[in-house]
């Protein structure tokens, strides 16, 4: 009965049997799971506001359900991200997408903070783990003529969720309230993560796909060897000083667009503009996010990845200012709409450097180790955002000193990848 439901499930063969590239349909199907993890990551800024008043929490406490959603997800990619090297990456997707659904169904169900902190913060988030390493690793081993055009493309979902789903959200609430607002998610959710999962497909090896229009050689499979001998092998490149650097630009350049993305609707609120406002913000930097996307993508294809991954990041840094300290509505979305096109970059070309600085050998792995970079900045950032905002009423400062460390973290890409050569 198993093998029967997987034949129809599995739409691949007839996929395969059109005249087209299939490494297309796995950039569909990434760019499904980008869209769906990063429209509900960012959404969480419309439903905070409703979670504080239902739970009477401080807004420090209220983003702790974040932050532990986002250390699971990054910790958990770096786990998962060494089991996919090793396993079927379409059976891996269709386990985290039963954690996501079960994690929505779980936080409309039992809607109290701790509910919130097992099925919405550790369900949903290793959910997410899962899914995004493969949704963000698997179409660099499809392509290399056009690597970073697909790459750009596959990662524009996570655009297209940002700039659709917080204002989708807000209009679920008003109508049905945050809890069955999830609830609707849940199904909605359902439905694009089945079609991603019938789709994937690990490397073009693995079901027969024909290469020859994409790369110059014939790709090799991937070497099977022992779990001691790949953890080495991992091991051996995490700890060296281009990773490292690596690493810590990746921090530094996703601690500014973590914290403001959860924090941007009360951001708004507290300076005196309509919240109406933070959230045509947010959307509006998912909007330009995709645009970014595909245009750092073409831009790598023609110039130095690195150096067009690193534009991204001090463009965030220098845009992050005049939204903190001028607080008008045509400011905040401007400068919102100029800021989505850096982090479109950023989010874009992290797997294309990874595999121009270390190689395509155990790459979700180092991927999901690079993750952890994300998941500190994800837990720190909008963390002590929201301190300050207790301490002192506001989000200023702390806006200021992230977008001075992201217009750091331009200079340690460029170090990382001198290192690296």
């Amino acid at each position: 009965m198993r093998k029967v439901l997987a034949r129809i499930i599995d739409v691949r063969p007839l996929l395969l049997s059109l005249d087209s590239y299939y490494g297309w349909f796995v950039v569909a199907a990434c760019f499904l799971g980008g869209l769906l993890i990063y429209g509900l990551l960012y959404s969480f800024s419309v439903f905070f506001g409703h979670l504080v008043e239902a739970f009477g929490l401080s807004y420090a406490n209220t983003s702790l359900i974040f932050s532990l959603q986002s250390v699971t997800m990054y910790l958990g990619a770096a786990v998962f991200g060494f089991t996919i090297d090793r396993y079927d990456a379409r059976r891996l997707f269709g386990i985290g997408s039963l954690l996501i659904i079960a994690g929505l169904f779980g936080t409309s169900l039992f809607p109290t903070y701790l509910g919130l902190l097992i099925f919405y913060g550790l369900a949903v988030g290793f959910g997410f783990s899962i899914v995004m390493v493969i949704s963000y690793v698997t179409p660099v081993l499809w392509f290399e003529r056009r690597r970073g055009i697909a790459t750009g493309t596959a990662t524009a979902g996570a655009g297209i969720g940002m700039m659709l789903m917080p204002p989708l959200s807000r209009w679920l609430i008003s109508r049905i309230g945050w809890q069955r607002a999830y609830f609707a998610l849940a199904i909605f959710v359902t439905g694009l993560l089945t079609v991603a999962t019938a789709i994937i497909a690990d490397r073009p090896e693995q079901i027969g796909a024909d290469t020859s229009s994409e790369f110059v050689s014939t790709t090799d499979s991937a070497s099977r060897v022992s779990a001691r001998q790949q953890l080495d092998d991992l091991r051996s490149v995490a700890f060296s000083w281009p990773f490292a650097v690596f690493f810590l630009a990746f921090l530094g350049g996703y601690l500014t667009p973590l914290s403001m993305t959860v924090n941007l609707v009360e951001f708004t609120q507290s300076v005196g503009v309509d919240r109406g406002i933070g959230v045509l913000a947010l959307s509006a930097i998912g909007a330009t996010n995709t645009i970014g996307k595909f245009v750092s993508g073409f831009l790598a294809d023609r110039l130095d990845t690195t150096l067009v991954l690193a534009a991204s990041t001090i463009a965030m840094g220098i845009l992050t200012v005049p939204i903190a300290l001028v607080h008008e509505p045509t400011v905040v979305l401007a400068g919102s709409l100029a800021f989505g096109l850096g982090f479109g970059g950023l989010g874009a070309l992290m797997t294309p450097v990874m595999i121009e600085m270390f190689g395509s050998q155990n790459l979700n792995g180092l991927f999901g180790v690079a993750s952890i970079s994300t998941a500190f900045a994800g837990a720190l950032g909008p963390y002590l955002a929201n301190v300050t905002f207790d301490a002192f009423g506001t989000y200023i400062p702390a806006f200021l000193v992230m977008s001075l460390i992201s217009i750091l973290s331009m200079g340690l890409f460029v170090l990382a990848r001198r290192l690296s050569d």
